[in-house]
C-alpha cells in the first residue's frame, strides 16, 4: 500500500506565517501552522475521532464547483457511520464552526489555495489513520491546554 508521506507540520505564532496561507512550506523543509489554525484543525480533528472509529476508510473525489478547485472527502468507519468534508480553494480561511459540526450534512473548509488543501486533507488522514496527534511546537501551549 502506498501512504501519502509528510511529517506533522510546527505550531508556530501566528505572526510567524504569511497571513494568507495556512500552512507555510518551505522548499525540502518543515512545514508550520500558525497557532489559531492549528487549535481550528484540531478541533475539526477531535470532531471526526469523536464520530468515527476505527479504521477510516476515506475516499477522495476532486472536482470543481464552477470555476473553484475542491476535495469532496467522504469517511466511513466499520460500523456504517459516515462524514462528508467539502475542501475548497476560495483564497481565504474558513473552518467549519460549532453549529455546522452538529447540525450539517457536510462540513465545509474553505482554504486559500492548493497546498493548504493537501496538507488539510493529509491532517485528517493522519487523524482517521491512527497516528498520534503530537505536533512540535515553538511556543507555550498552556492557553491551548484546555481546548
Amino acid at each position: 500500500m502506498k501512504k501519502l508521506t509528510m511529517a506533522p507540520p510546527v505550531v508556530v505564532a501566528d505572526k510567524a506565517l504569511i497571513a494568507s496561507v495556512i500552512f507555510t512550506v518551505p522548499p525540502q523543509g518543515t512545514a508550520s501552522i500558525g497557532q489559531s489554525d492549528s487549535v481550528s484543525l484540531e478541533i475539526l480533528q477531535r470532531e471526526i475521532t469523536s464520530r468515527l472509529d476505527k479504521p477510516v476508510l476515506i475516499s477522495v473525489f476532486p472536482h470543481r464547483v464552477g470555476r473553484r478547485s475542491c476535495v469532496a472527502v467522504h469517511l466511513t468507519d466499520a460500523g456504517g457511520k459516515k462524514l462528508d468534508i467539502l475542501i475548497t480553494v476560495t483564497g481565504n480561511t474558513l473552518w467549519p464552526g460549532e453549529a455546522e459540526f452538529e447540525s450539517s450534512l457536510r462540513w465545509n473548509i474553505c482554504v486559500p489555495d492548493a497546498t493548504d488543501m493537501l496538507w488539510v486533507l493529509k491532517e485528517i488522514d493522519r487523524v482517521t489513520d491512527g497516528e498520534v496527534l503530537n505536533r512540535p511546537c515553538l511556543f507555550v501551549r498552556q492557553r491551548f491546554q484546555a481546548v
